[in-house]
């Protein structure tokens, strides 16, 4: 087929997912509709793989847009982040140690293949450790993918049961042309340079950093067009839903209970944290379960913003959880897997 009757008939099919979605009136319409439509449409057989440059802009897009939800009023609020950090990191690794022993001893996986589905997030970092163990990588990445599709689809409608009040109705002015030309430039230059240096989600990194830091000092006031966001969230929920191409139904279906299983587990922990952590630290429980949502830095920054969220609080525990990972995973991997190898050779014995 051509490429490009195959993209357009992809990001039609994105398109229509998130219209219906609108239409229905579900939360984060755009994102989530977008990925259930793209991966009903990679689970058929089609192929929706997205260029990179097309994901890049999006990812550009929705960093300008988180951005602009940073104030300096917003900042000051800033003070209680320690501790909220501090109860995500004790979060991440009991994600990891709750996971991996559900994953072993209930679903049967072997050590390494439960370990690194049980990291919550930080995907293509996770897979390049992985790839040096004896670990499934096509059952992590399935597991993985599983997890963020669930997040998407179900977390939405969780924060509107445990919301307690109406969501703040967010920035409603449309930047001026000068200050849209100003983020286009620097958000742009952020995303480039963070690519150089090898930061997580550089180009969706880069353009919040410029852009909040542009908003927050009362350089540029304002936010994107509504409908620059909206192509954002359809991009993004196509690379989701894209994640499940060339997949065989009987795969998905042989690791789906076991998948099912290991993101209920997360979740559990992960909001048991979220709201005890909004309790101490008095931040709003949907927004510390967005924060403590457990993976997809994309994905959770985005519904943040779809949800009109304190953007730079999820943002700020989200980065935090990806360094986190990234910097941990290769000593965390290395000394479960010696683990694993002295058990089995125990066995043997």
């Amino acid at each position: 087929m051509d490429t490009r009757l195959r993209l357009a008939g992809t990001i039609l099919i994105a398109v229509l997912g998130g219209g219906l979605a609108t239409l229905a009136g579900l939360p984060a319409s755009w994102l989530s509709g977008a990925m259930i439509a793209t991966t009903a449409a990679s689970l058929a057989g089609w192929d929706t793989r997205l260029p990179v440059r097309l994901l890049d802009a999006g990812f550009l897009l929705i960093g300008a847009a988180l951005g602009a939800g940073v104030t300096p009023e917003l900042l000051q609020g800033a003070l209680a982040w320690p501790i909220s950090l501090a109860g995500l990191a004790v979060t991440v690794g009991a994600c990891i140690v709750a996971v991996r022993l559900f994953l072993m001893r209930v679903a049967g996986w072997d050590r390494d293949t439960a370990f690194f589905s049980a990291v919550p997030g930080a995907l293509s970092f996770v897979l390049a450790v992985a790839s040096e163990t004896k670990a499934d990588l096509r059952q992590v990445a399935a597991c993985q993918s599983i997890r963020i599709f669930l997040l998407v689809a179900v977390l939405p409608a969780i924060i509107i049961a445990v919301e307690t009040e109406a969501p703040p109705p967010g920035i409603q002015a449309v930047a001026s042309l000068a200050d849209l030309g100003i983020m286009a430039l620097a958000c742009g230059a952020a995303g480039l340079l963070a690519r150089r240096f090898g930061l997580p989600a550089a180009l969706l990194t880069g353009s919040f950093l410029a852009s909040a830091s542009l908003h927050g000092a009362g350089v540029v006031s304002g936010t994107l067009p509504m409908p620059l966001v909206i192509v954002a969230f359809v991009m993004l929920g196509g690379l989701i839903g894209s994640r499940f191409a060339g997949t065989n139904l009987r795969f998905i279906a042989s690791i789906l209970a076991a998948s099912v299983g290991a993101f209920l587990v997360a979740a559990a922990v992960a909001l048991a944290m979220a709201v005890a952590i909004a309790t101490v630290v008095g931040v709003p429980v949907d927004q510390a379960i967005v924060a403590y949502a457990p993976g997809g830095l994309e994905a959770m920054m985005s519904l943040s913003l779809a949800l009109n969220m304190d953007t730079a609080f999820v943002a700020a525990h989200q980065f935090a959880r990806f360094a986190g990972i990234a910097l941990t995973l290769p000593l965390l991997a290395r000394r479960a897997t010696a683990r694993g190898r002295a058990g089995s050779s125990g066995d043997d014995g």
